[in-house]
């Protein structure tokens, strides 16, 4: 009979890329199911979700879905603070349950639903708060790999948390803009079968990956992963717990303060409170919520607006951003991902500065994949870097999202374009695009500064 001190590291190595891509395949399959165009604005339910603020329409947040979230996210961020390397599989497990159950129970006429037809807000809370609690187990699970001195692998994972945010609101956007197809001339509307297996495909990917990752954690046995933590290894304390647990919870005031639609004293409560709930969580945890603010915040406007754009073929966008998303995952894989942070949102802050002096008739999809690996690969070195002390799930989890919600909607207000990111007319009027170029090449400006002072170190 086999025993984990008979297997090879060879064996072992193998068993961690096949838990890498599982989880990744979790992550990418929920969140881009959840993230569908499945709410219009009119229907109050809508759940707040991680890739709101990049999404076609975000639709109206109740309170009470906004409750279920709070408390789903705050027994995660719980969980992890009781031990990271116990829960993380069955955190993913158990989100995408939930998105499961959600999705299962968002029947044509709901019960609980303030609108005939709409989707419920108990069913749309169960899903989006499972999809944050599979975003919080992988977290976790890179916040063990960089402790065991696998940060390329880490950094991989923290990066595909952040790009299926941009993924599902890709197909979000590609779902809610799919042609009818009209093949020979028949006039079968065959746009609503697409759909349903683009999104059932997303499902099942999950549900695979799900499988996969509880049959590969039984195989790891004594290995280091399993072990329970020690005061010597990176874990969660009980400051960023609450940290995060708060962060969590400023979702609610919100959607009372702002009726669901996040205006401007709404967006304010969430990037000023998320800040001052991350001095819990120690200096380290402010810093690298700033700095990933202020990427994902650059990045935003112009991505929302490529994303947006209706002159542009969804299946291009989708594929451009999908392709930006595994660039970037990779640039982040070796020892030199803040080099690869700063060249990425220096390159796209300088190219923004030149859209807003040239103002040309179009931008070119490459622009959107150069913005999704640039944010993929910042946040992904961003990460590592917070793994260090253990605030990364409780910072690019819960207060990560209530500081970039509420600086997109800041902007969003600024800009007057009444949605949580701008439209196709930022490049029109390109008048805007300064802020968000500025964003990135200070962003660019504190990674190439962590770069030279790592070198003056060595």
């Amino acid at each position: 009979m086999e025993t984990p001190e008979s297997r090879t590291d060879e064996d072992f190595e193998a068993i961690r890329v096949l838990m890498i891509g599982a989880m990744v395949l979790c992550t990418v399959g929920t969140l881009g199911a959840v993230a569908k165009a499945a709410a219009p604005a009119n229907i109050a339910g809508r759940a707040p979700g991680f890739a709101d603020v990049f999404r076609i329409n975000p639709g109206v947040v109740s309170v009470a879905a906004a409750v279920v979230v709070a408390i789903v996210t705050i027994a995660g961020v719980a969980a992890l603070w009781w031990s990271v390397r116990r829960t993380w599989p069955w955190l993913l497990i158990a989100g995408v349950v939930l998105v499961l159950i959600g999705e299962s129970a968002a029947s044509p006429v709901p019960v609980t639903s303030t609108t005939p037809g709409g989707p419920s807000w108990l069913a749309q809370g169960t899903a989006t708060a499972g999809a944050h609690l599979v975003l919080l187990g992988t977290l976790g699970a890179a916040l063990m790999f960089v402790g065991i001195k696998a940060a390329g692998a880490g950094a991989v994972l923290i990066g595909a948390g952040l790009g299926a945010q941009v993924f599902g609101a890709a197909t979000d956007v590609l779902m809610a803009e799919a042609l009818p197809l009209e093949p020979g001339g028949y006039g079968y509307d065959y746009a609503p079968v697409a759909k349903s297996l683009l999104h059932i495909g997303l499902l099942l990917g999950a549900v695979g990956a799900m499988v996969l990752v509880g049959t590969l954690h039984l195989r790891y046995g004594g290995r280091p992963e399993l072990e329970g933590p020690s005061d010597a290894e990176p874990a969660v304390d009980r400051l960023m717990a609450l940290a995060g647990a708060a962060g969590a919870l400023l979702f609610v005031p919100a959607a009372v303060i702002g009726d669901g639609e996040f205006g401007v004293a709404a967006s304010g409560l969430l990037l000023v409170a998320g800040l001052v709930f991350a001095v819990l969580a120690g200096p380290r945890a402010v810093a690298g919520l700033v700095l990933a603010t202020a990427v994902v915040a650059g990045v935003s406007g112009p991505a929302g607006a490529l994303i947006q754009a209706g002159s542009v073929p969804a299946v291009s966008m989708w594929f451009w951003t999908a392709s930006g998303v595994v660039v970037g995952a990779a640039v982040a894989f070796p020892v030199w991902r803040a080099l690869s942070a700063a060249v990425g949102c220096g390159l796209c802050g300088v190219l923004l500065l030149v859209l807003v002096a040239v103002r040309p008739d179009g931008v070119p999809l490459v622009m959107l994949a150069l913005l999704a690996a640039a944010a993929t690969a910042a946040v992904a070195s961003v990460g590592v870097w917070l793994a260090r002390d253990g605030s990364l799930p409780v910072v690019l989890g819960p207060l990560a999202f209530a500081t970039i919600t509420g600086a997109c909607g800041l902007l969003a207000h600024w800009q007057g374009s009444g949605r949580r990111a701008p439209g196709e007319e930022l490049f029109r009027e390109p008048g805007h695009l300064w802020l968000y170029a500025a964003l990135l090449l200070a962003a660019a400006a504190a990674f190439a500064f962590r770069v030279r002072g790592r070198s003056l170190v060595r």
